[in-house]
């Protein structure tokens, strides 16, 4: 019985541990599938990246989007003599949280088969 009881708290820690290393940001998951993608659209073409399983939805890599852009919404879209103003949403962020974006942005573009880095391996290979 002792020795049941100990493998079974093994193997709970083993699973606990392996779902912490499984879950990352969806931001990580995006680029990820992303890299998926071009890698498969370089060895094999469209057909072949068409086939790869993706751990995200286009729905989640857009939200992780809008959620880089909220943190700047009162600077980008703003309010002066009765009129509403917007300026492009990587014009005020900071240098961090815009490579962040101009990444997930590309990733995503890449999740919808579109963007020049997809195209460009699906159509030289390379």
């Amino acid at each position: 019985m002792k020795q049941l009881t100990l493998k079974a708290l093994f193997l709970s820690a083993v699973a606990a541990f392996s779902m912490n290393a499984n879950a990352s940001s969806v931001y990580d998951q995006c680029v990820s599938d992303a890299a998926k993608l071009i890698e498969a659209g370089k060895n094999g073409g469209l057909n072949a990246a068409k086939e790869v399983q993706q751990s995200t939805t286009m729905d989640q890599c857009k939200a992780a989007l809008t959620e880089i852009e909220a943190k700047y919404e009162n600077k980008w879209r703003y309010e002066e003599n009765g009129k509403q103003y917007v300026v492009a949403p990587y014009s005020v962020m900071s240098e961090a949280d815009r490579e962040q974006w101009a990444t997930l942005f590309n990733a995503i573009d890449t999740k919808n088969f579109m963007g020049v880095r997809f195209l460009m391996a699906v159509y030289y290979r390379q």
